[in-house]
């Protein structure tokens, strides 16, 4: 036996030569599984991460839509609490003495149950004198209320007295005769409402009427009546004058039940409601909750918004419940199939890599085994392709110099860029122009691993020059000793996300009917203007538009004709204004509208005549011709006000002397009309840090 036979390798066992051959593959080739088994979960991660957030954006911006609509609903719904009382108020203007038989025909021709329901009744309370008391108690009793007697009993400075209340049932009986002026609450509101001329919303009280059973929280509006015929122009007139005031009592579960039914049927099932007196939110100031029991948890939606209406503030907190909750935590189909496909695909690729390099040792000797090993690495780098072209967001990766290695045809089609030229060009010049700096800072930053992920949404810059906006979450990729690779990317387009945040802003400085601005939104341009007014020391216009009419229009023809004729209205008075005017609808059948540049006040006054004839003209409106007037007061700057209040406590008071005038009249403020400060009454509140508030 020669030496070359003693030393042979048997059969079938690889040789030194050939070990070392198969050696110098290992290092960075026997990783290969675990690399594409990281990559692939790790994409699958990425998607159903980003696919869980955009479900939870999704259902956040749900959630602010909702609130946005109980804030403009509730609003709404006092608004026309303030209308009612009005209409008390112009009762005793139009007829000077109301009897009780007149007082009961007006409230039950407002069928309350079935317009305004949650309202306890409508009343009136009369102011008595000390010296009237004993003979406004017999007026009374010789009514045939007997045992009428105004209570509680003890001398004080003023008494007042509820001596009309409809519906006038059992309940309401029980407030008859009652002094609320006595009661510091609500001798609170009904102070504001007299010195200020306007509706004022209490605190919160326990209502006469509440037996031992069922107590619910209450509060009340008032609306000052005073002496036909008289001027209330000044606080010292109003004190003067005052006749007493119209008021409505409410039970706030009553209430809030009836405006939930009617408006948010389904509502409370998924989201939690409640209302505080005051700014405080504690179990002391709680008015009202439609889900007793019940806290905001770790992952619930909550907001919480002020809301001034009638000059006293309540806050609104909206959190959402389990219910509510849930569909952001409950696994989809798509999760389910982006999970199980994502991993399955990642191990299977993982798998077949490790497959193919088991094989691929095996046949190094052999050109044709290789070439077979060639072709199904060449299937893989297909399959996971096919991940990345299915996925309907984009995914790409990049070198260490950030030029796109791969990307799926998604990112072609969001960027409307050939894929072919999408490969190889640089990743931050498909960033926004104003966003490329701190985009490659960004990058830098991932390649010299000062960060391993990054996660944000920014402006995204498409071939045609277009722009949108995209959610990026990007990661370095290491291999198993650490060293970068390059980069991993995943962009979801969050255009439409942006656009229904847009829209919530607009709608929250707009108002829902006639797409006019709301009170918030006008009063800040009026702000504006009078900064402007007085550094070029210029004069400023308002006009102050109330209509007459339109109440029968909505009692005879429904709110829905009376919604047209608003849209009409509003759509009439743009018109005719100029593009740098401002209307707004204060709400109700109230319009502001402010002239920030303005000639003379002759062209004020002009201006106020052309609309007052636009707002003459007949109304068809759902095969009905219908008709209205205006009543307009006009304030000027600096003439009528130097402030945003003043100026429109102006126009408003100059609004209710030209509607005692007569039908489309038009009038100035009063000349040099000085308004203290204890007559300041803002005509509008300010927005809330998280709300629009009303005033």
């Amino acid at each position: 036996m020669t030496n070359s036979d003693q030393t042979a390798s048997p059969p079938g066992r690889p040789t030194a030569a050939s070990r070392s051959r198969r050696g110098s593959l290992t290092p960075w080739f026997s990783r290969l599984p675990w690399i594409i088994l990281g990559f692939g979960l790790a994409i699958t991660a990425l998607l159903w991460v980003n696919g869980r957030h955009q479900q939870r954006e999704m259902l956040r911006a749900d959630f602010r839509m909702q609130v946005a609509k109980v804030h403009a609903g509730l609003e709404t719904r006092l608004q026309a609490n303030e209308q009612i009382l009005r209409g008390v108020a112009g009762l005793f203007a139009a007829n000077g003495q109301v009897t009780r038989d007149q007082f009961r025909a007006y409230v039950t021709s407002l069928r309350l149950a079935e317009h305004y329901p949650g309202i306890r009744g409508v009343g009136f309370a009369r102011r008595i004198d000390p010296a009237d008391l004993a003979a406004q108690v017999a007026a009374i009793q010789a009514e045939g209320f007997s045992d009428f007697a105004v209570s509680p009993a003890g001398e004080r400075a003023i008494y007042t007295a509820i001596v009309y209340l409809e519906p006038f049932d059992w309940r309401n009986r029980r407030a008859f005769g009652y002094d609320m002026f006595s009661e510091p609450v609500r001798r609170e509101a009904m102070t504001r409402a007299w010195e200020e001329d306007r509706a004022a919303l209490s605190g919160r009280v326990q209502l006469r009427q509440e037996t031992a059973r069922d107590v619910q929280a209450g509060f009340l509006i008032y609306s000052p009546v005073y002496r036909a015929g008289q001027p209330n122009e000044t606080l010292a007139q109003r004190r003067a004058n005052l006749l007493g005031w119209a008021y409505s009592p409410l039970r706030m579960t009553d209430l809030m039940q009836s405006f939930l039914q009617r408006n948010f049927p389904e509502l409370t099932e998924r989201l939690a409601i409640e209302i505080h007196d005051g700014r405080l939110v504690t179990p002391a100031t709680r008015m009202f909750t439609s889900a007793p029991g019940t806290e905001p948890r770790a992952q619930s939606f909550q907001q919480t918004g002020l809301l001034t209406q009638g000059g006293h503030p309540w806050t609104l907190r909206l959190y959402s419940l389990p219910a509510f909750d849930r569909q952001a935590q409950r696994l989809t189909d798509a999760d389910w199939i982006l999970l199980g496909a994502g991993g399955g695909l990642s191990v299977s690729l993982a798998l077949l890599a490790w497959i193919l390099i088991r094989t691929h040792r095996r046949v190094t000797e052999a050109l044709h085994e290789q070439a077979r090993t060639h072709r199904a690495l060449l299937e893989a780098q297909q399959r996971l392709q096919l991940i990345f072209d299915t996925s309907d967001v984009a995914i790409f990766l990049t070198d260490l110099e950030g030029r796109i290695l791969q990307a799926n045809a998604r990112m072609a089609e969001m960027f409307r860029c050939p894929l072919g030229t999408l490969i190889g060009s640089d990743y931050v010049d498909h960033i926004h122009p104003a966003e490329r700096e701190i985009g490659r800072q960004r990058m830098r930053e991932l390649l010299a691993r000062q960060t391993t992920e990054v996660k944000l949404e920014r402006r995204y810059w498409r071939a045609d020059e277009s722009e949108f906006w995209g959610q990026l979450g990007g990661r370095l990729i290491q291999d198993a000793d650490g060293h970068p690779l390059g980069l991993v990317g995943v962009i979801a387009d969050t255009t439409q996300r942006k656009k229904a945040e847009a829209k919530i802003q607009y709608l929250a400085h707009h108002d829902y009917l006639t797409g006019l601005p709301n009170r918030a939104l006008f009063v800040e341009r009026v702000g504006q203007a009078l900064v402007l007014a007085q550094r070029n020391q210029r004069q400023l216009g308002i006009l102050f538009l109330d209509l007459n009419g339109f109440k029968p229009i909505n009692d005879r023809h429904g709110h829905q004709a009376g919604d047209k004729v608003l849209r009409e209205v509003a759509k009439r008075l743009r018109g005719h204004i100029r593009a740098s005017d401002t209307v707004c609808r204060q709400g109700g059948d109230e319009f502001v509208i402010l002239v920030p540049e303005l000639p003379s006040p002759d062209h004020l006054e002009h201006l106020a005549r052309t609309l007052a004839t636009v707002i003459d003209r007949p109304y068809e409106i759902m095969g009905v011709s219908l008709s209205l007037t205006v009543s307009i007061g006009l304030a000027v700057y600096p003439d009528h006000g130097l402030t945003v209040d003043e100026l429109l406590h102006s126009a408003d008071a100059a609004m209710y002397q030209a509607k005692r005038d007569g039908p489309s009249r038009v009038r100035f403020a009063a000349p040099n009309a000085a308004v203290s400060d204890q007559d300041q009454a803002p005509v509008f509140g300010g927005p809330s840090p998280e709300a629009s508030a009303t005033g």
